[in-house]
């Protein structure tokens, strides 16, 4: 052997050895900081699945969270997930979840949860809904205090899987109950059920919101298409959001007429019921029930009990300026009442 190759070998053996380091440490960078193989199976003190934010946040790249488990107060556990990626054109995004205490009722009538009429809703053994951006699951009635407790959860980027939205927040619901030990849940939900279509459609007289006898003639402007938009009745858990095909515009256009909902799915019944100021009254119609608000009740029926609410928006206000004999809100809730105990199985009354 030269004096030459005797200098060059063991060089170029180390510069070998050099590179391959360099692409190992390469594909491990790029592998923690794209991909999600270095991650544990699950982020925020266990409450969240690695492989459900995943699936929900769009394209590829890594999850990072910020989150420790569960507070010492269940209302102020928050848990954080960014996913991220330094590919261009990769994966981005934020998802929140909190467990938040409302209103039993609050999913189906305030405006940070998800949108009613883009809603899909689960019930069964575990109860909840979710839209493109939203989300929420009830938790067990053992982990309630003063108010119901729900996991909520909000995505910065639109979801294209609703299952698997619902899928993610049910398992961290599972988990919460779990880590507090206040009950049981399954990792998935049950059948989601969609709304009838995306945008709104043209409602049938008598048969408004697929309610037979349900009729608004004399209660809108003359005239004037009704359009609607929900989910599908007879449901456990239903909304159906009626809105004016008029010259409104904005956010008085978005805000609708009147909103529906109704539930036969017995834990949101029994969260709405924990409302302060519930009291044993009586519907439309002189029925019994129990009151949360004159729009707000629950009936008694002979296979279990029903929940009926009615909500107007900004373009009943503003109708309503312009044609001063509109009738009352209570008007619309008593049409409501008498259609829906039909449609959904509450024609008689339990027996006390």
């Amino acid at each position: 052997m030269s004096t030459a190759e005797g200098r060059t070998g063991p060089g170029r053996k180390i510069w070998a050895a050099v590179a391959v380091l360099v692409v190992v440490v390469a594909g491990l960078l790029h592998g923690y900081r794209n991909t999600n193989a270095l991650t544990g199976d699950r982020l925020c003190g266990g409450l969240v699945s690695t492989a459900k934010a995943d699936a929900v946040l769009p394209g590829a790249g890594r999850l990072d969270a910020e989150g420790d488990g569960l507070a010492g107060e269940l209302w102020d556990t928050v848990c954080e997930v960014e996913k991220s990626s330094v590919v261009l054109g990769s994966g981005k995004g934020t998802l929140t979840l909190r467990v938040r205490e409302e209103d039993g009722d609050a999913p189906l009538k305030d405006e940070a949860w998800p949108e009613l009429s883009q809603e899909s809703f689960f019930s069964g053994k575990v109860t909840g809904g979710v839209d493109k951006y939203r989300g929420w699951v009830l938790l067990p009635e053992k982990c309630w205090a003063k108010q119901p407790l729900m996991v909520g959860a909000s995505s910065s980027e639109p979801i294209s899987d609703s299952a698997a939205f619902a899928a993610l927040i049910t398992d961290a619901a599972r988990a919460v109950a779990a880590g507090a030990a206040c009950g049981d849940l399954p990792e998935e939900p049950g059948t989601l059920l969609p709304p009838r279509s995306e945008a709104a459609r043209p409602a049938s007289d008598g048969r408004v919101c697929g309610l037979d006898g349900f009729s608004v003639r004399g209660q809108v402007p003359a005239d004037t298409e009704v359009l609607e938009a929900g989910q599908r009745a007879p449901a456990d858990l239903w909304s159906c959001t009626v809105a004016l095909d008029d010259d409104s515009r904005g956010p008085v256009r978005e805000d609708r007429f009147m909103t529906y909902t109704a539930s036969r799915a017995p834990l949101l019944i029994a969260a709405v019921k924990k409302a302060p100021g519930t009291s044993k009254g009586e519907a439309s119609g002189g029925r019994e029930a129990e009151v949360v608000e004159r729009t707000r009740v629950v009936l008694p029926c002979a296979q279990g009990e029903l929940y009926l609410a009615s909500g107007s928006g900004l373009q009943y206000l503003e109708a309503r300026k312009r044609h001063p004999d509109l009738p009352p809100r209570d008007t619309y809730f008593e049409s409501f009442v008498k259609s829906a105990t039909g449609a959904f199985g509450c024609g008689a009354a339990a027996r006390r």
